[in-house]
C-alpha cells in the first residue's frame, strides 16, 4: 500500500494563480461587453487576448489539479475484499427483524395460559 502524501503547496499556488487569471478574464469580458454596449457596437466576439487568457487559465488550472491530486486507488474487488473480515461481510443488520407483524395478525386471538 502506498504512503499517502500531503497535497503539494506549489500545486495549490498554481491553482490559486489559475483561478485569479480566470477571474481576470471574466472581468475583462464584462468590461469589453460594457464598452461595446456604451459605444453601440455590434458583438463580433471576444478579443484574442481575452480568449488566450481564458485558455491559459484553464490549462494552468488543470496542471495545478494534477499536482494536488493523490495517487489513484485500485478498484479491484480482491483488494477491497482482502481488507474485510468474514464477520463484517456476514453481518447484515438490515435483515434483523425484531418488530414482527405477528401482533397485527394475531391481534384477536387470546392465548390461554
Amino acid at each position: 500500500m502506498a504512503v499517502q502524501q500531503a497535497p503539494s503547496h506549489l500545486g495549490r499556488l498554481v491553482c490559486l494563480f489559475a483561478f485569479l487569471l480566470l477571474l481576470h478574464s471574466g472581468y475583462s469580458t464584462f468590461e469589453h461587453l460594457s464598452y461595446l454596449k456604451a459605444i453601440d457596437g455590434h458583438e463580433s466576439g471576444l478579443p484574442q487576448d481575452i480568449v488566450i487568457e481564458l485558455m491559459a487559465s484553464v490549462a494552468i488550472f488543470g496542471l495545478g489539479i494534477v499536482m494536488v491530486a493523490d495517487d489513484f486507488k485500485e478498484i479491484l474487488m480482491e483488494t477491497e475484499m482482502a481488507k474485510q473480515t468474514i464477520e463484517s461481510l456476514d453481518a447484515r443488520p438490515s435483515f434483523y427483524g425484531f418488530n414482527h407483524r405477528g401482533r397485527a395478525v394475531f391481534r384477536n386471538v387470546s392465548f390461554k395460559k
